[in-house]
């Protein structure tokens, strides 16, 4: 067990892709950096997510720093590519973790930072927190939810898509969780699948001709969010056509702007358009109410599905563990990102916490350099003083 009073430079809460990159930012400038992870390994919470997982963001985009995929590994990884790659690396950098602790409770104290944890206190003079922002699904309040005699799965629960052929299907929400689903349940032997919508969807082809479209993110990633609104809607109407004729709402091409006020990550198709062309899945109006085994619709259709998938998007679970540190919005997202930008609590950082039009590897990369580049200054000042 660590003594109490030690005193880590840099602790990194969560040992994902964003805390690895965190760590190998700090190793370049020769910082020790303490990981704590609640699981047993690394990439355990890729590992949990459904076999047929496959990354909308292309591999040069997806990868840690100066670690390539193996020959042979899609342009668009799958899940057990990602978990392979996040194990290499630490393998290769041999970072200092404590596995199965688990983080509870950050408190700031005499200028340095106490983390109460499962196998003790640690504390250190800066904090990086990198436990990733889909931390807890939204949970709806849907009238008459608690009578419905159907399955409710949550998308994080979705599993081994193959397990709902011969079932009706209801998808509700239109966010990148619910097009993931729909992509793989158009290739299931399904009875009847419906997606529910509320408003037009921000989604883009996988592929527009030869071209994989998400190499084009970091141009995107350049321009204001309103041009690259109106990239998108180009790009939607060129790929897609009118999607209006078969049920979808319409409304503004706003994709890029909900990304970067409200963080709503752009959708991905891959199959789940083409089979609402064909009839295989069915747009529906907004879930209004359940009851027994029916749900009702905004335009009062009443279904039946067999199962109801809730892609509803995630809440943080940032509260309990900073409650008592002004970091958060109602949201309970952080206030600060990157260079601390209204951040309160100086010291304190984020990694990983946001989707960008580039990918999560692509940002984390960007932030945990600007943030070694702080810590190593503050270090540095600390040891002449």
């Amino acid at each position: 067990m660590e003594p109490e009073d030690t005193i880590h430079d840099v602790i990194v809460i969560g040992s994902g892709l964003a805390g690895l990159t965190a760590a190998h930012a700090l190793k370049r400038h020769r910082i020790g950096v303490l990981l704590l992870e609640k699981d047993r390994d690394v990439g355990a919470s890729w590992a949990r997510r459904h076999p047929q997982l496959i990354l909308n963001t292309h591999r040069a985009l997806s990868s840690l720093p100066g670690l390539k995929y193996p020959a042979g590994t899609g342009a668009f990884p799958k899940r057990d590519s990602v978990v392979s790659h996040l194990q290499a690396f630490q393998r290769q950098h041999g970072f200092a973790i404590e596995f199965g602790v688990e983080a509870r409770f950050v408190r700031q104290t005499e200028g340095l930072f106490a983390i109460e944890t499962s196998a003790g206190l640690r504390r250190a003079r800066y904090l990086i927190v990198a436990t990733g922002r889909d931390a807890v699904p939204r949970k709806p309040r849907w009238h008459g939810l608690e009578t419905f005699t159907g399955r409710i799965v949550q998308a994080a629960d979705f599993g081994d898509a193959q397990d709902y052929a011969g079932t009706s299907v209801l998808v509700i929400g239109g966010g990148n969780s619910g097009f993931d689903l729909l992509n793989h349940l158009s290739r299931v032997d399904t009875t009847q699948v419906w997606f529910s919508l509320r408003r037009f969807p921000g989604v883009l082809p996988r592929r527009f001709g030869r071209l994989a479209v998400h190499r084009l993110s970091p141009l995107m990633a350049l321009l204001p969010p309103s041009i690259v609104d109106r990239l998108i809607g180009w790009t939607q109407r060129r790929a897609f056509g009118d999607l209006s004729k078969y049920g979808f709402p319409s409304g503004p091409s706003d994709a890029a702007t909900r990304l970067s006020k409200e963080n709503v990550a752009i959708a991905v198709d891959d199959g789940a358009i083409a089979a609402v062309k064909r009839g295989r899945i069915s747009v529906v109006p907004e879930v209004m109410a359940f009851g027994g085994s029916v749900v009702t619709l905004r335009d009062g259709r009443q279904l039946a599905p067999d199962v109801v998938l809730l892609a509803l998007g995630y809440t943080s679970s940032l509260g309990d563990l900073l409650g008592d540190l002004d970091v958060l919005d109602k949201h309970g997202f952080p206030t600060g990102h990157g260079k601390q930008i209204n951040n309160p609590v100086p010291g304190l950082w984020f990694v990983g916490m946001r989707p960008s039009l580039t990918s999560y590897f692509w940002e984390a990369k960007r932030e945990s350099r600007s943030i070694a580049r702080s810590i190593a200054a503050k270090l540095s000042k600390i040891r002449r003083d």
